[in-house]
Formats: structure tokens, C-alpha cells, sequence
């Protein structure tokens, strides 16, 4: 049975992959801060396993990984994150905005991803995803303010480029995959993919990656990103 392991589970795009991971029989490592919803371990039993994981937690991940006891990781997405919605001018930014953004995108990923080095290389796929933003591209980003954010997911991009090297020798596939806006409820904007859609997307383009899309950024839908 192939397992992946998924951050930030217990809502949005990552409780969505959880539950289409689920649906076609893979086991999948929930690790979100949050218990999960009662209702999935209902309907899909012990296919879903909640494990406790925060991304500004001294000492969450190494317990993540203890909890794991060495178990084999096909697939991992990182997807949990901290957004940058306060739009702050550049004089108005201090270290008490900035760290919780740059710890919880960039160091965080990095850190539980090494922890996780020996669970990938007993994988069969070897697939190392973090979850990036159209914010991160140097080049096309054009919308004002959100520096840290900014900030972070550049620096994740960097790191993720950075795995790419460092781990081809084992195999690993380490991607970027950015979902882009998209509609949580029928309420947001008919004209945006929902998020059934993008975690589709998700898993079709892991389910084709190869060494050619390591260390690259890519939409969900296959489409690669300027850096």
C-alpha cells in the first residue's frame, strides 16, 4: 500500500488530498495541528492516521517523525503554511510579523523534510512536494506589499532547488507545485477552480513526476512557473 504523509490535513487543500489520497486506497499521514473531523476516520477507518504536527512548534516535527518509527514514505506534501494577509508597508514590517512567516514557509519545510530523508529513501516514489505560491516568482509577481510572504515562499523555492541537488543521488523528486487561487464554497468565485479540482491536479502531476520536473516550479496543472 503507498502512504503519504501530508501537513496541514485538517483543512483546505491539504484535507481535500487527505481524502482523495484516501479515496483510492493509499494510507495517509494527516499531520495537522488540529484533530481531524471524526467523520473521515469513519468513513475510511485506518487509511487516515491524525498526527500532531505545528510548524512553529519547537520539537513537532522530531515528534512527527518518532511517531512515524521509520515507516516507509512514497509521497510527502508539505503543505502547511502561514499567509501574509495584513499588507504592511515596508516601514510598518518588524521581527515579530516577519519570523512566524519565514519559521513556519521556509525553515519549517526544510527541517521536517531532513527529518523525513530516511522515510523518503525507503519509498518507492521518492517524492518530496512542497506546497509554493505564485508570490514566490521573482519575474511575474506584480501585486504590491506581502514581503515577508514574498520573502518566504522565494526562500522555499531556493531550498526545495537547493534538495534537488543535494538528494538526486538517492532519487528523491523534490517538487514545487502551486495551486493558485481557487474556491473553497460555492460562495467565492464561479470562474476559480475548486479546491476537488486542484487537489486532483495535485495528484495527477505527482503521480507523473519524474527527475526532469525536480527543483522546478509548476502549477497544478502542469504548467511550469518563471523563476
Amino acid at each position: 500500500m503507498p502512504t503519504v504523509l501530508i501537513t496541514g490535513a485538517n483543512e483546505g487543500l491539504g484535507l481535500q488530498l487527505a481524502i482523495q489520497y484516501a479515496t483510492i486506497g493509499w494510507e495517509v499521514m494527516a499531520a495537522c495541528s488540529d484533530p481531524l473531523d471524526t467523520r473521515l476516520s469513519d468513513k475510511f477507518g485506518e487509511l487516515i492516521i491524525d498526527l500532531c504536527y505545528n510548524a512553529l512548534e519547537e520539537g513537532s516535527a522530531r515528534n512527527l517523525v518518532d511517531c512515524l518509527d521509520g515507516r516507509a514514505i512514497d509521497v510527502v506534501i508539505l503543505n502547511e503554511g502561514i499567509s501574509d494577509e495584513d499588507g504592511l508597508l515596508p516601514e510598518a514590517i518588524t521581527l515579530a510579523h516577519w519570523r512566524p512567516i519565514m519559521v513556519a514557509n521556509t525553515f519549517a519545510p526544510l527541517h521536517l523534510a531532513s527529518l523525513l530523508e530516511p522515510n523518503l529513501r525507503k519509498g518507492e516514489l521518492k517524492i518530496l512536494t512542497a506546497v509554493s505560491s505564485h508570490a514566490a516568482s521573482i519575474s511575474r509577481f506584480q501585486e504590491p506589499r506581502r514581503f515577508a510572504y514574498r520573502a518566504s515562499q522565494s526562500a522555499l523555492n531556493q531550498m526545495w532547488r537547493n534538495l534537488s541537488v543535494e538528494w538526486r543521488s538517492w532519487g528523491c523528486i523534490c517538487l514545487l507545485l502551486e495551486p493558485g487561487k481557487f474556491r473553497v464554497s460555492n460562495a467565492d468565485d464561479q470562474g476559480l477552480p475548486d479546491t476537488d479540482s486542484v487537489a486532483a491536479g495535485f495528484r495527477s502531476f505527482i503521480t507523473a513526476a519524474n527527475r526532469e520536473h525536480s527543483g522546478r516550479h509548476w502549477a497544478y496543472d502542469g504548467t511550469p512557473i518563471p523563476w
